[in-house]
């Protein structure tokens, strides 16, 4: 029993036929559109031929002439099938009622083959330029055909060739006068290649199965490694492009932000609910402190009319909270970020800083922003360390992965963020400049350091067995988004594995990385030995991968693997370096080059909470994030210091709401100063209308108000220790300190007259 597996993909033109000698019919213009309806097929006799067709599907339905045509069959055979095996065919065709005998014309028609394995060859139409690679053993026959792509260009030279060629044969007229199909294969975005398989028995072998687990004979030597992966010492013979070498999707981030300002492709990333959920995290922490201090001061003072004033607290609002975006924006931009909230407010700091909101309002944010309802945290803790900051770090990724798609290549590394507060996953590595800190893995696009995903280290899992292959699953999950796109991976030692290579291959994707020397599929030759001369570099091969041993220096080697290259090319250079180190040194910086540019202009701020600490990195990826789309999107934006620039823009915009509300407020412009930088600000010069002072008059001397010397009544009638004060209470004119007035300088008496 055998089965004929064929699938192929055409690619038709509608033009006038030109039979030539060879029984092959080439065609001329002009093109015309044929659409062809009623398309069926039958077995003839099933029961008493030795083979039959199960299924033969041709797309779409009706054909359209131009255009692509997908033909697929399953061919069966009712008796076994030995090596050699005699095939005759009988092919007739039926003409004004009769069937005529179809001759057998170069191998094509009515024809007997000694061989099966022969008919491979015919069964390939002659334009599409095949390669068949056949076996035959005892139990039957097997092949492997993979179709060539041609464009309209060399269609077009070839069909010009064979015309030439025939031009004396006589013209022999066909069923249909007008149309014939023809083979015009020039979709770029596609990979063909197909495959036709006759196996024995029932068995059925998938397209991802292609490779021949075999080795060749032109193999040379072979090398089995600890792990038994056998490599060989030549290239194996390959008749075109991987499928996971192609590209299948188009790179760059979404085509609606072209529209977007700077502000809103931040907000597009830090997005509106990301800010609901902080809102009401801080407000209702905030809350919870000022509804404390209340309920403790009445505790200790009972009596109301002793009683200082409570705190009444105002909500935070969306508003507030970009603006408070904005200043640490403006401060990372223009390196202030390590300064003193104390310089930051005065008079000669930066104007936008002063005009978006007052210092205490923005210590306030800093005291109470939260970003998790600490009711529930205890319980969710228990199963993530990172429960804290997990909701909105989830959605900061989705959002990030849906505004941009990475092109031919994504990096995978890691980034650790310093912060030496305590944590439960504090990381400790050496060669990085902070040496302690929150560690994250990132997917980056290697072209321009885009953040795509990134996994943040908790470490050791609370419950549950110590992990194992952590490099190899946090790659999968950072690049399961993109299976089948024929992107490819670049890694470094920590994590290349045979295994992620064989899952990436299939996924269509590919691998290049760096490999640590200890790995058990390396063969013996990788390692650095004395008598390895300097640029020397030596390959093995196999059919998921290449790796390669490359001296430097003398007495050291650099191993890498890669699934992408299959050959052994090497640069004609001194150094001779393999193709393969040369694209990993151009695609490996995307993660440290995002590291670096974080790093330039960062919103980070002292602190000993590392939820604020990993919140400060996450508004540095979010405007990183947007000025890599503002950029993708303006060529034109090639300023020196655009960067710098840009997040000027976005600092300003996301003030400049809470800017335009406080100018409306009449006591806060009557301050000189702060009225002065939201002039300067918002351009324009704002207006103060003057109101007279309410209470009884404060009598004049020569040099103005009599100022009050006195101690504080207040404090007198508790019987503390005489507190001396300037200010007076506006109604009674008595004189108050600061703990026991509101406000305006009005005493508590007065107060609780109105």
């Amino acid at each position: 029993m055998a089965r004929l597996y064929i699938c192929f993909v055409l690619a038709c033109i509608a033009v006038v036929p030109l039979v030539t000698s060879s029984g092959i019919v080439v065609n001329r213009l002009p093109w015309k559109i044929m659409t062809i309806n009623g398309f069926s097929w039958a077995n003839c006799d099933a029961e008493t031929l030795p083979g039959k067709i199960n299924s033969l599907t041709i797309l779409p339905d009706p054909l359209i002439i131009p255009g692509e045509i997908t033909v697929c069959t399953i061919l069966n055979t009712t008796a076994p099938v030995e090596s050699p095996a005699k095939v005759s065919v009988t092919a007739e065709k039926q003409i004004l009622g009769e069937w005529l005998k179809i001759p057998c014309l170069d191998n094509l028609g009515s024809c007997i083959y000694e061989d099966f394995c022969d008919v491979l060859d015919v069964l390939i139409p002659p334009l599409l330029g095949s390669h068949v690679r056949s076996r035959c053993t005892h139990t039957g026959c097997r092949a492997t055909v993979r179709l060539k792509r041609f464009t309209s260009d060399e269609i077009m030279r070839m069909l010009e060739e064979s015309d030439s060629e025939h031009e004396d044969e006589p013209y022999v007229p066909s069923d249909d006068e007008n149309y014939v199909p023809q083979v015009d294969v020039t979709e770029e975005d596609s990979d063909i290649e197909q495959e036709m398989v006759i196996e024995h028995e029932n068995e059925y072998e998938s397209d991802e199965s292609v490779e021949d687990d075999s080795v060749p004979q032109s193999a040379g030597d072979i090398w089995t490694a600890k792990d038994e992966t056998q490599w060989c010492s030549n290239p194996l013979p390959n008749a075109q492009t991987k499928s996971r070498n192609v590209l299948r999707q188009r790179g760059g981030p979404a085509a609606i932000s072209n529209l977007y300002t700077a502000k809103e492709l931040f907000k597009s990333i830090m997005t509106p609910e990301m800010c609901d959920i902080i809102l009401r995290e801080t407000n209702r922490k905030a809350k919870r402190v000022c509804d404390a201090y209340n309920n403790e001061l009445v505790q200790r003072f009972p009596d109301s009319s002793k009683r200082p004033p409570q705190k009444t607290f105002k909500q935070f609002t969306e508003t507030e909270l970009h603006a408070f975006l904005g200043i640490l924006i403006a401060a990372g931009v223009h390196r202030a970020n390590k300064e003193n909230l104390e310089e930051m407010w005065n008079v000669a700091a930066l104007p936008l800083i002063r005009a978006a909101m007052s210092r205490d309002r923005f210590k306030m944010i800093l005291r109470f922003i939260r970003f998790d309802n600490e009711n529930t945290r205890a319980e969710r803790v228990q199963t993530d360390k990172a429960a804290p900051i997990r909701d909105i770090w989830t959605m900061l990724n989705s959002n990030l992965e849906r505004a941009y798609k990475p092109y031919h290549c994504i990096t995978v590394d890691e980034q650790l963020f310093p912060f030496r507060g305590h944590t439960k996953f504090t990381q400790y590595i050496p060669s990085k400049p902070a040496k302690y800190g929150i560690k994250i893995f990132w997917a980056c696009d290697s072209s321009n350091a885009y953040p795509l995903q990134g996994q943040l280290y908790t470490g050791k899992p609370t419950d549950g067995p110590r992990q194992v292959n952590i490099g190899e699953r946090t790659v999968l999950d950072l690049v399961s988004s993109y299976k089948g796109s024929g992107r490819n991976v670049t890694t470094d030692n920590f994590f290349t594995t045979m295994e992620l290579a064989k899952v990436l291959n299939s996924w269509n994707m590919t691998l290049v990385g760096t490999v640590r020397k200890n790995k058990r599929f390396l063969p013996n030759n990788m390692q650095p030995a004395k008598e390895r001369p300097v640029y020397s570099t030596n390959f093995a091969y196999n059919h998921d991968a290449t790796v390669c041993s490359y001296v430097p220096k003398k007495n050291k080697s650099v191993v890498l693997l890669s699934s992408m290259h299959m050959t052994g090319e090497v640069e004609e250079t001194l150094a001779a370096k393999p193709e393969i180190i040369k694209y990993y040194n151009i695609t490996k910086g995307g993660v440290d080059v995002m590291d670096k540019m974080l790093g330039e202009y960062t919103v980070k701020r002292r602190t000993s909470r590392w939820t604020l600490a990993f919140f400060y990195n996450m508004i540095d990826v979010s405007g990183l994030a947007s000025y890599i789309i503002y950029r993708e999107h303006n060529p034109s934006f090639r300023a020196k210091d655009q960067r710098r620039k840009f997040l000027k823009d976005l600092a300003n915009q996301l003030c400049m709401i809470a800017i335009e509300d406080r100018s409306t407020y009449k006591m806060i412009m009557r301050n000189h100063f702060l009225r002065g930088a939201v002039e300067m600000v918002l351009g324009r010069c704002i207006v103060v209308a003057s109101q007279p002072a309410a209470g009884p008059k404060i009598p004049h001397g020569s040099r103005g108000p009599s100022p009050i010397v006195g101690s504080c009544y207040v404090c007198r009638d508790l019987r503390r220790k005489q507190r001396k004060t300037r200010k007076s209470c506006v109604v009674c004119v008595k004189p108050i300190c600061d703990e026991h007035s509101v406000a305006k300088p009005t005493c508590i008496t007065c107060k609780e007259n109105q």
